[in-house]
């Protein structure tokens, strides 16, 4: 049975560090850690990550963006986590709605796209009007 797609907006394909911390919890939790970004959109992204999160759980994200100099400061909540295993090591996949995103955060990300990405926006934008 396939899912339904429910996002609102296109995903990009990204392989970047994050760093994260979730917001709210125990000294212990709320303990930087590192993660690898998967894809981004305006509204959120995909990580993978060493450690189980909640649903729900509420992050502080700085994401490397390929090409920046800066990075994106933002906040999210987690909507969706599944187990993997990928190169022989376990992980969780995790599907993130961001909370907080300033827009100067979301120029880096529509730039990224735009100088990065160009055919592949270009692709998914004639995709999406048919």
């Amino acid at each position: 049975m396939r899912m339904q797609e429910n996002r609102k907006f296109v995903r990009w394909d990204v392989k970047s560090p994050m760093r994260l911390k979730v917001i709210g919890s125990r000294e212990a939790e709320a303990q930087e850690r590192m993660a690898l970004l998967r894809d981004i959109s305006f509204a959120g992204a995909q990580f993978s990550v060493s450690e189980s999160l909640r649903l729900n759980d509420k992050l502080e994200m700085f994401i490397e963006m390929p090409n920046e100099d800066n990075l994106i400061n933002c906040q999210g909540k987690i909507v969706w986590q599944k187990s993997a295993e990928e190169g022989g090591s376990p992980h969780f996949i995790c599907g993130l709605l961001f909370t907080q995103l300033q827009d100067p955060d979301r120029e880096k990300i529509f730039y990224y796209v735009r100088n990065v990405n160009d055919k592949a926006l270009w692709n998914k934008w004639w995709n999406d009007i048919k």
